[in-house]
């Protein structure tokens, strides 16, 4: 049966329905930051890759990757990947990541696989993604007795960061802190119940809530800078902020990241946080640079 793999943009309502809709969204809002190719055989869809483009860092992240029941194990996702990579080139992008979130099933192993095979690193896990649920979590969070505090730490509500310290976080993107973790890409979608947290008259971290459905709030970034980074900072820091989160009304779930090289955060949520934990996924990634 012969497969087409087109741009989407030559028959976006064709594709449409296949895409969840926060992709849907973004892709919306920013259409010339996008690389989408569908895959059909006539007028049945076989799958779709999506892929995102940062021109300061002349690098594309492979954000979403799908293909049809029938077309797993066949090879269509090695195609997709051959022509972003030829995309890549024409567009002088020097560095393509691909994301997979998911158990290591078989199908893991399958594009695993196709990537070693063209000569991506091996899927290796990055980031830890929970989803909690409140009522679980104000029992934990009322009743924890593994909360230790640091007294030297200050915590204040993110929206009273004042103007010197704003200018100084600024300055520190990319030196202390990386551009994914910035406090400042979604400022103003951000609770007010965000929190930052201060040593002396230093800004060290903050813990960045923001509301993306009716029901569900989203730790954008939990951070802290790496020398304070101890076990005991860091799960005062979480614990602060969920805090902080249950004076937000009206949500239900709580999604959470936590970077795979925390160690210290992400045994603290398996082991404290365990019976607010509905849903644990692993986001695995793997690098190329384009020659």
């Amino acid at each position: 049966m012969k497969i087409t793999i087109e741009n989407y943009m030559t028959n976006p309502t064709f594709y449409q329905t296949h895409i969840p809709s926060n992709f849907l969204k973004m892709i919306e809002e920013s259409p010339s930051q996008f690389t989408i190719l569908g895959a059909r055989s006539e007028n049945e869809y076989a799958g779709l890759i999506i892929s995102k483009k940062y021109k300061s860092t002349s690098s594309m992240k492979i954000k979403y990757l799908a293909v049809s029941d029938w077309n797993k194990h066949t090879g269509l996702e090695e195609m997709f990947f051959y022509l972003l990579e030829d995309i890549a080139r024409v567009e002088h992008i020097r560095h393509i990541q691909f994301e997979y979130i998911g158990d290591k099933n078989d199908y893991f192993y399958y594009i695993d696989g196709l990537l070693r095979k063209n000569s991506w690193t091996s899927l290796h896990p990055s980031t830890i993604h929970y989803t909690l649920l409140r009522s679980q979590l104000t029992t934990i969070v009322r009743n924890n007795k593994h909360f230790r505090s640091n007294n030297d730490l200050e915590f204040f509500e993110w929206g009273l960061l004042p103007t010197k310290n704003q200018k100084e976080l600024l300055e520190g993107e990319g030196n202390w802190y990386p551009k994914k973790q910035s406090p400042f890409a979604h400022s103003e979608k951000y609770e007010k119940f965000s929190l930052g947290v201060r040593a002396g008259h230093q800004v060290i971290g903050w813990f960045l809530i923001q509301r993306v459905k009716e029901h569900v709030i989203h730790v954008k970034s939990i951070f802290l800078r790496e020398e304070f980074r101890n076990a005991q900072n860091s799960t005062q820091l979480l614990n602060m902020g969920c805090i902080q989160a249950l004076k937000i009304p009206n949500w239900q779930y709580m999604t959470i990241s936590v970077d795979e090289e925390n160690g210290h955060l992400k045994t603290y949520v398996d082991r404290v946080f365990r019976g607010a934990i509905q849903n644990k996924a692993t986001l695995y990634s793997s690098n190329k640079k384009v020659i």
